[in-house]
Order: structure tokens, then sequence, then C-alpha cells
């Protein structure tokens, strides 16, 4: 089978889900269950009523600024909290297997789309930097050498972990010109990070934003999650004046949501008022300490390498800007189709 007619049978589309169907419905429930969105949810989307190729798919589509997202399915361990599609601390022969089958399907799609470029990348997962050092920088040539990206022209983001994030990682990141580390710190706290399920301790988080910072990558992303059990308003600003140590360029913040196929998803809807109100004393706090809100869950401070009078240029608009992923579990978008590989939690 040659590597054009392997991905002719990779493309599906999602059907519904059992989400609320009226304004009511979804007022009896939880606000924290998922996440909102600005765009069309996948669920949104009609089944596809035949597979079509990539080729068709993006025969009308915009192909000179696309993005390319990466999805890495390695962890160290599952996340309480995560239902993204991972594997836990995958046996050694597995990597390289995974990248060798993303290696074929990263031929199939630039054979499908010989015109297509790319002004913008990102590594997620899953931890990226859970690869072995190797296997990382091979991945990032394979970048180049498919897809014939600049990695270091075009903004790159790259997700990494406390337990991950080691110097000789980071120096590859840093050499292969990535603009942006995004670090899932959560809190400063054992006890809530235990609460949490994330397996990790504050120290371990410190010691890594100290890594980070010792490297020169422009943008430090620091997330932070609100609403662990016994959690208050003034802890979770007591985690926001902690990451603030390291000057962030950029701050998430995320509610402890409550989904299915999780650990966490299994306990009781008991804390929407908890995390509202630390929600709106973290943002608070970030707004008067000179960071803007870009999202409901972003927050940026001002870049004084910018001259606030010049336009910064496009910024990536999902629907309206085309994405292709690559990976299983990763997703692609283009403005009237959203598909993925098939993956399970």
């Amino acid at each position: 089978m040659s590597a054009l007619e392997l991905q002719q049978n990779q493309v599906r589309s999602y059907g519904r889900d059992a989400r609320p169907t009226t304004i009511a419905e979804l007022l009896q429930g939880s606000p924290f269950i998922g996440y909102g969105y600005a765009y069309p949810h996948k669920t949104a989307y009609r089944p596809l009523p035949e597979p079509r190729s990539l080729r068709e798919l993006w025969a009308d589509e915009d192909q000179q600024a696309l993005f390319l997202y990466v999805h890495v399915p390695f962890c160290e361990v599952r996340c309480g909290f995560c239902n993204l599609f991972t594997q836990r601390m995958p046996p050694e022969e597995l990597p390289p297997r995974w990248l060798a089958t993303l290696e074929a399907q990263m031929q199939a799609v630039r054979e499908a789309l010989p015109d297509a470029r790319f002004a913008r990348w990102a590594l997620g997962g899953g931890t990226p930097t859970l690869l072995a050092p190797d296997l990382l920088a091979r991945l990032l040539d394979d970048l180049r050498q498919h897809f014939a990206v600049d990695l270091a022209a075009a903004p790159g983001s790259v997700e990494t972990s406390p337990g991950t994030a080691n110097d000789e990682i980071l120096a590859i990141l840093e050499a292969a010109g990535t603009e942006r580390i995004s670090i899932g710190i959560q809190s400063f706290s054992d006890r809530h990070l235990g609460a949490m399920g994330r397996p990790q301790s504050s120290r371990m988080g410190e010691a890594a934003l100290d890594r980070i910072r010792r490297h020169s990558f422009p943008v430090l992303n620091i997330d932070l999650i609100y609403g662990a059990a016994g959690q208050t308003p003034a802890d979770f600003v007591a985690d926001i004046d902690r990451a603030l140590q390291w000057a962030p360029e950029q701050l998430y913040l995320y509610p402890l949501y409550q989904r299915p196929l999780t650990g966490l998803g299994r306990r009781e809807r008991s804390w929407d008022d908890q995390r509202l109100a630390c929600y709106r004393a973290g943002r608070d706090h970030l707004l008067a300490r000179g960071y803007a809100q870009a999202s409901m869950r972003m927050f940026q401070r001002p870049d004084p390498r910018v001259d606030p009078g010049v336009d910064p240029g496009p910024v990536y608009c999902c629907q309206a800007d085309g994405m292709i992923g690559l990976g299983v579990g990763a997703r692609s978008y283009t403005r009237t189709l959203h598909y993925s590989e098939d993956w399970a939690v």
C-alpha cells in the first residue's frame, strides 16, 4: 500500500455525544464538565457519508500558512483530571515504533498536500519531552525534512512537565529555535497537587522552572489549575504569586474539570462556587499586576520587544486558519471539517 493510499483510510468525522441539548438542561448541570469553545466543537459536525482523501478535503483551502501540530501520546503517569489520549510510561520499544509510523503519516500527508506551507508548529500530548533525546531530535528533523518548516522562523511551542524538562531536552529544543515552552505546574502546593491526582512535588516544579529560565526561550507559559479539594481563592492567588517569581510571559488558568473517563470524573460535583471564586480571584490578581486577559484562560504580559503602535501581525484563529494534526489523538481543521485519527482513552 502506498503512502497516499494509506492516508485515504485515516480521515473520519465525529458524531454527537450526550451533551445537553437545551439551555435548561445545561443550567441544571455543572459548568465545569468540559471546556467552553469559541469555535464549533467536534460534536457539532455531521458524520461524513463516505470517506474522503486528504487531497479532496484540502482542495479548496488556503494552504500557505497552516498550523502543524504533532501529538506525542506518552506520559510519565496519567493525571487524575486528564482524558486526552496518552500511554503511561510506554515500553522502551514503543516510542521508536510510534515515530516510524508517524514518519509514514508525514510522507502520506506531504504526498497528498505537496503545496502546503506552515506558518507555526507545536508539539503536544501527552508529554513530548518524555521522548528520549535522540527521538525528539529526530522528530524535529522530520518536520524540517517532510514539511520544509523553518523551526526557528516559524513560531513553535512545546509542552513539557516538571519531571521531563531536563537540560539535555531543553538544549535540543533551544537549538531548534523553539519560541515557547509550556509547562504544566498546576499548583505549588503538594497537598493540592495530590488532590488533583498530579504526581509531582512543588520542588520538582520549581527546579524545572529554574532550568527553563536558564535557556533562551522567548516565551514561558505556566499552566495552573484551580478547584482542588480544600483550595481557597487565597491559596490560588498564592500559587499565582509563586509562578510570577519566574516572570512568565503567559499563564493559563484552568478549572479542575470533572470529565468522563477520568479518576476525578467519578467524584461528586460539589465545588462549582469554589472554582468560580478561585477563577475570579486569580483573574483580578493578574490584571492588577499588568497581565492582559487574551481569552477565558490565557493571560499574558506585554512584550517589551514589541512597539505597541506596530501591528503584531495575524494571530492564529482555530477554524478560520487551517491546522494539520499528526499522530494518533491529533485533530485537524479546515474551514468546514474537523477530523482526527481513531483513538480511545
